[in-house]
């Protein structure tokens, strides 16, 4: 009886499931952070817009938007599918957007709730990544910052009255929130000293948060040309692109392809833009940068710091940056204090009334550069500009009196405004020893030529 019942059992009882294979992961998922709790609400609908229908679904590509919006601006009720105030999570579809909630990640964020941001604080753009990573895991990981910036704060935030520290990212975030691909539609960005803030880890295991590849803008301008790149990134049997080939398989594309498709296109699309207003005058540029090699640049413009201390050059090499009978080096903001990096070595390379030191150093800064950036573009409105080359600023300000009051912002030390430290930026402290009386670095170089003439008994590291 008992081996009949056992052979009753065996015979009715269903077998177990087998283990079911884990699924691929996708090739890519893209996340955007809509700081818009200011004038960029409504702006980044339409431009969200156009990125969702060049996607067009692609298997390979995930879109997820974190958003934070404002009454006070854009009461688009369409794109979203009603108009809001706060902050939602949205997976983008090409035509049909779908709010999702926020799990552990945010659990403030609901199907039902709506919940109030602040979106300068750099703790919410760390849950974003933490929440995408956790939900939507892909084989590469792409940020993009949508919002207003400055080259000295982002991410204003209308409701808390505050912006976000550049630094505070690498202070907030570690190396789990670490990103294959970022990308900045921010003014302003495209500079040496925010490379190197968010560069990647040079050995796993340091917790540094850091990107592979940035994607940023150095002057002030229009977003860059996103819906034409991702037009040309298609999975293999994917609906053909409306522009022509050739294409970019999302399960090859590396993060330095992306950048280098999106520096293309951006081109394209403003040539094709002037096309129509043909005398007009383009102040636009972008670059796409390997940030693996921010520390060789680094190294190569302190070392020409240190040659330009010891060989008492400032008048020249001011003369060099502009406005000067010696040059007149590119620059992104007028008169301001973003010049590019490449353009003024390479003109101190070139000059006679320079030493042979410096002029070396400045060779070295130069080769660093072309190996840090992977493709850029510049418009009309910048001369000279080659691509590949140009395309990253380097902070030096006009060598006129009282300047250097106006860069209490760029410091190694604190800079404490509103309640939010500012300061603590890695490419002026790395390299330097603070209070020994020596230039070791760019920052104590323009210190030890700007603080005298703006600070009496100021000197060399007073902002540590």
């Amino acid at each position: 009886m008992l081996q009949a019942l056992l052979s009753l059992t065996l015979a009715t009882t269903p077998p177990l499931p087998q283990a079911q294979a884990a699924q691929p992961k996708r090739p890519w998922t893209i996340l955007v952070y809509g700081g818009a709790d200011n004038t960029a609400d409504g702006p980044i609908l339409y431009f969200l817009d156009g990125v969702r229908k060049a996607i067009d679904d692609d298997p390979g590509i995930e879109l997820l938007l974190w958003i934070d919006r404002s009454e006070k601006f854009s009461d688009d009720a369409e794109f979203l599918g009603e108009d809001f105030t706060g902050a939602r999570l949205f997976r983008l579809h090409k035509a049909s957007v779908e709010r999702v909630s926020g799990g552990t990640e945010f659990p403030e964020v609901t199907l039902t709730s709506d919940a109030e941001f602040d979106s300068a604080d750099a703790d919410n753009l760390r849950r974003f990544i933490d929440w995408g990573k956790a939900h939507y895991p892909a084989q590469r990981t792409g940020l993009m910052i949508y919002s207003h910036a400055n080259g000295e704060t982002m991410c204003p935030d209308q409701e808390s009255g505050r912006d976000m520290g550049i630094p505070e990212l690498s202070q907030v975030l570690g190396e789990r929130e670490s990103l294959d691909f970022m990308a900045l539609e921010l003014c302003n960005m495209g500079g040496i000293e925010i490379s190197y803030q968010w560069r990647p880890s040079e050995e796993k295991g340091q917790g540094r948060f850091g990107a592979d590849v940035l994607v940023a803008i150095p002057n002030a301008g229009p977003p860059l040309d996103w819906d034409r790149a991702f037009a040309r990134i298609r999975s293999k049997g994917h609906d053909a692109s409306p522009l022509p080939g050739p294409y970019l398989d999302p399960a090859t594309m590396t993060a330095a392809d992306f950048g280098q498709l999106v520096m293309e296109e951006g081109r394209r699309g403003r040539e094709l833009a002037m096309k129509e207003r043909p005398d007009r005058v383009e102040h636009e540029a972008a670059g796409a940068y390997d940030l693996r090699k921010a520390g060789d640049v680094k190294r190569a413009l302190d070392a020409l710091a240190v040659a330009l201390a010891a060989s008492d050059s400032r008048d020249v090499f001011c003369e060099m940056r502009g406005p000067g009978p010696i040059g007149d080096a590119m620059n992104y903001d007028k008169d301001g204090p973003f010049v590019d990096l490449h353009d003024l070595c390479l003109r101190a390379a070139d000059c006679d009334a320079l030493s042979d030191a410096v002029r070396a150093r400045s060779k070295d800064v130069v080769k660093a550069v072309d190996d840090f950036v992977l493709a850029s573009f510049g418009m009309s409105g910048y001369a000279g500009f080659e691509g590949g080359k140009n395309g990253v600023f380097i902070v030096f300000p006009v060598n006129e009196p009282g300047r250097w009051k106006n860069f209490r912002w760029y410091t190694p030390g604190k800079n404490e405004q509103g309640g939010k430290d500012f300061g603590h930026w890695a490419f002026l402290a790395d390299g330097a020893t603070p209070g020994n009386g020596k230039v070791e670095n760019w920052f104590e170089l323009l210190d030890s030529w700007f603080d005298e003439a703006d600070d009496a008994g100021g000197g060399n590291g007073y902002r540590w």
